[in-house]
């Protein structure tokens, strides 16, 4: 199994290819160049689609766990239980965001 990075890799590798192909079709052969454009099309939708679930970078990560600490500091601050509750149940998501 191959991973997002690998796969995006071998996708832009075939998209180039492709692309190489397409520019080296006559332009009489419609039938040629739509399916080669119908390729690229679909590895770039493909490539899109994996780079939208990276993961978080290093510097979101530590911000979504330095969020999280502020938010349980302000749920031992502040009065309220209602506010208590809030912040612990937003700072357990901000934590667990932040893994991954």
């Amino acid at each position: 199994m191959e991973t997002a990075d690998e796969e995006i890799g071998r996708l832009e590798a075939e998209r180039h290819s492709y692309s190489e192909t397409f520019r080296n079709t006559h332009e009489a052969d419609a039938v040629t160049r739509a399916h080669l454009q119908s390729e690229m099309d679909r590895r770039t939708a493909r490539i899109q689609e994996l780079q939208q679930h990276q993961p978080l970078g290093f510097f979101a990560r530590w911000g979504l766990r330095a969020a999280a600490l502020a938010a349980v500091w302000g749920a031992f601050e502040v009065g309220p239980w209602w506010v208590k509750t809030g912040l612990g149940l937003l700072a357990a998501f901000l934590a667990f965001y932040s893994l991954g």
